[in-house]
């Protein structure tokens, strides 16, 4: 014990020294307990948060969707066993644009592995940090343990879309189009079509089968065949500048110096066309077949069918015996090669239209191609006329054509007299008779005026004794246009080489 002395009387105190150790020792087994408790607790939560990490390393947290599916407080395993018994019978909706179709599990090979679906799913909420995700909702993705054949389902997509395409609308390029409006040309926009690519739907349809989804909606805008031309292209500009400069103005056509048509720039957009390098050229198929039905078809009159009324208003129909040599041939191929020139240069100039032949005039709408001055032969009147260049009548005269019964009947059409024309003691030869191998007859004429070749004219036949009426049915001429001697010879000197010669029924 310690001694004290008290100050005001000097009296000795003794203080408890055995106490003041006991607190001391109370002291130190309290604190002692504390951390027991700590620890203990620290242990627990330890023991609790290892625990939640074993467990939700197999076990989905509460408040959990898998691919929309609550899974809460569901192992793992069980929700893989569970997703594997429809794997087998898995199908899937694909839709693009206006293209559905299923896929199913038995068309790609479909298989499933468990374990990485499992530990795919599960990986996903973080065991390691359940304290602080056990309270919140959490939507998980399914990541599929399962694999497919992706040649098979290729194959089946490139069917589907192949079919689809068939009745699908194509993607329009950007080209070019004439405005009549403003007479040239301009661009017009590239359109889209619902035709579909097969490689980009492969793609989306590959990458969202790993979640083995109920329904795989792909983007339309990212499957469709797109146009190769667009409107903005540099080329087409190019081209549509081109296009512009074949259109200069309209080309004058005429025919023998005569007006003949015109080329309007109209027509000549309708040949223009855009090459696939994007080049405006003429297409030289729709420029024949224009030359052959605006040109060729009405201009060309020899070996045609043509009608004319007669000066004296007899409406008349020539035919076509096949054997005419008046008329209009047109020379095709080279007013189509003096087009294109023309048209590439940017030409206005009148253009001639070239030919093979010539006749007196652009023909009218019924084919009449020639002057006031012609021949008029009437088989039915057995009469023939000769109008001179004012169209006044200045000879006629009854006459005989070729004997129709024995089918020597002269040649009807459009003819002209030949340099063949003769006059004096004009010897005429039949054909030659196989049995006697000399001719079938033998004459002397004195004028021979000739218009198909040397073998059928006009020409006097003094063995006869009357002319016209029906006499050529049964006992014609042998296919020439005879004549009385003394109107045979005023028409050898009214006539002269190249006078058309008209025959008709």
């Amino acid at each position: 014990m310690t001694e004290r002395k008290s100050a005001a009387t000097g009296a000795r105190h003794y203080a408890p020294v055995q106490s003041r150790r006991a607190t001391h020792r109370e002291e130190t087994h309290g604190g002692k307990l504390v951390a027991v408790v700590i620890v203990s607790i620290v242990v627990v939560l330890g023991l609790v948060y290892g625990a939640g990490v074993a467990a939700f390393n197999f076990l989905f947290m509460p408040n959990t969707t898998l691919d929309g599916q609550n899974v809460s407080w569901k192992l793992a395993s069980t929700v893989s066993s569970s997703y594997a018994a429809k794997v087998g019978t898995y199908q899937t909706q694909v839709s693009v644009g206006g293209l559905n179709f299923a896929v199913r599990a038995s068309d790609i090979g479909l298989t499933f592995d468990e374990a990485k679906y499992e530990k795919g799913t599960i990986g996903q909420q973080s065991s390691w940090e359940w304290p602080l995700r056990i309270i919140g909702s959490h939507e998980l993705t399914a990541q599929s343990g399962a694999t497919f054949d992706a040649g098979k389902l290729r194959s089946l997509i490139e069917d589907q879309v192949n079919t689809y395409n068939e009745t699908a609308q194509q993607p329009t390029n950007a080209t070019f189009a004439f405005n009549k409006d403003t007479q040239s040309y301009a661009v017009v926009p590239e359109k889209a079509g619902t035709a579909l690519e097969v490689d980009p739907v492969v793609s989306a349809v590959s990458a969202a089968m790993e979640g083995l989804p109920a329904r795989i909606t792909v983007d339309e805008s990212t499957a469709l065949v797109q146009p190769s031309v667009r409107q903005d292209d540099a080329n087409l500009a190019l081209a549509v500048d081109n296009a512009n400069r074949f259109l200069s103005a309209d080309i004058p056509l005429t025919l023998g110096g005569q007006p003949a048509g015109q080329v309007t720039r109209e027509q000549i957009s309708g040949w223009i066309v855009l090459g696939d390098d994007l080049n405006a050229t003429l297409d030289q198929d729709k420029l024949v077949d224009w030359v052959a039905k605006n040109i060729g078809y009405k201009f060309d009159t020899i070996n045609t069918t043509r009608t004319y009324t007669r000066p004296d208003g007899k409406q008349v129909t020539v035919a076509n015996s096949g054997k005419n040599n008046y008329g209009w041939i047109t020379d095709e191929a080279k007013l189509c090669s003096d087009l294109t020139a023309a048209i590439e240069s940017g030409s206005t100039a009148s253009l001639e239209i070239p030919t093979k032949q010539k006749a007196q005039s652009v023909p009218d709408a019924g084919g009449k191609d020639w002057g006031n001055r012609f021949i008029d032969v009437d088989v039915t009147e057995q009469h023939v006329r000769m109008y001179d260049d004012s169209g006044a009548l200045v000879w006629e005269s009854d006459c005989v054509t070729g004997n129709s019964s024995k089918g020597y009947d002269t040649p009807q059409g459009v003819y002209r007299l030949n340099d063949y024309r003769a006059n004096g003691n004009v010897e005429l030869r039949g054909k030659i008779d196989p049995a006697t191998n000399e001719p079938e007859y033998i004459s002397h004429v004195e004028y021979w005026m000739p218009f198909i070749g040397n073998s059928w004219a006009f020409h006097d036949a003094d063995w006869r004794s009357s002319f016209g009426g029906a006499i050529y049915q049964t006992n014609g001429s042998h296919g020439c246009i005879n004549l009385p001697p003394a109107k045979a010879a005023e028409l050898f000197n009214l006539c002269k080489v190249g006078d058309v010669v008209i025959v008709h029924a």
